[in-house]
C-alpha cells in the first residue's frame, strides 16, 4: 500500500533487482520503513549505494518496490486461504478479512498500516488508488461466486479496506480471536445478504 515510483534501470527480475528488493524487505521488517536506509539497505544487498540508485531512482522507488513485493506475498495467502473455506461471495469477503487482519498483523513491514493511528506515512497510504487496485486484485474472487457484484467491486473492495483498517486498529470482545471475528463478520456480512436475495 505504499506510492511506488518506478525502478530506472534493470528489469525487475535480474539477480541484483532481486536482491536489493529482499534487502529492502528484510531492513524494513528489522527496523522499519523510516529507518530502512539506502545504505542499510545496499549493505544487507552486498552492492554499492550507486548500484542501488542504478536500479532504483529514489529511497520511495525501492520501499515501494518491497512493500509491493510482500503485500503479492500476504494477497496469494489470502486469497488461497480465503477459497478453501468460502463457499459464497459473503463467506470470501468474512474469510479475506480473517486472514488480511492475521497476516498484517504477523508481518512487521506492515506495522505503520495496522498502527495507522500513530503513523503519519501510514494515514496518508491506506486508501490511494494503488492500495485499491491492490486490494481489489485479491477480492476479485467474489465475482466468481456471484457474478452480480462485479460492476460493485470497487465498492466492495473500498469497503472491505475501511474494514480491515478498522479490524487491525480495535479489537472488541467481538472480535478478540479468530474465531470470535469470524462468527462477528459472518453475523454482520453474511446475514444480512440472506435476507437480501
Amino acid at each position: 500500500m505504499y506510492r511506488s515510483e518506478t525502478a530506472r534501470a534493470a528489469p525487475p527480475g535480474s539477480s541484483v533487482h532481486t536482491a536489493i528488493v529482499d534487502a529492502a524487505v528484510t531492513c524494513i521488517r528489522q527496523h522499519g520503513i523510516e529507518r530502512a536506509s539506502i545504505s542499510a539497505i545496499a549493505l544487507r544487498a552486498g552492492v554499492s549505494r550507486p548500484t542501488v540508485y542504478a536500479y532504483f531512482e529514489t529511497r520511495d522507488a525501492l520501499v515501494g518496490a518491497a512493500m509491493e513485493r510482500t503485500a503479492a506475498d500476504v494477497a496469494g495467502r489470502v486469497v488461497a486461504s480465503a477459497r478453501r473455506r468460502a463457499r459464497t461471495a459473503a463467506e470470501f469477503a468474512v474469510e479475506a478479512l480473517v486472514v488480511a487482519r492475521r497476516e498484517f498483523r504477523k508481518e512487521p513491514a506492515f506495522y505503520p498500516i495496522s498502527h495507522a493511528r500513530t503513523d503519519p506515512w501510514a494515514v496518508d497510504q491506506q486508501l490511494t488508488e494503488e492500495a485499491l487496485a491492490m486490494t481489489r486484485a485479491i477480492l476479485a474472487p467474489i465475482v466468481d461466486y456471484d457474478p452480480r457484484l462485479e460492476p460493485h467491486l470497487d465498492e466492495i473492495t473500498e469497503t472491505l479496506v475501511r474494514w480491515l483498517l478498522s479490524l487491525l486498529m480495535y479489537d472488541t470482545p467481538r472480535t478478540s480471536t479468530e474465531p470470535k471475528l469470524r462468527a462477528y463478520l459472518r453475523r454482520v456480512v453474511v446475514l444480512p445478504q440472506i435476507g437480501h436475495e
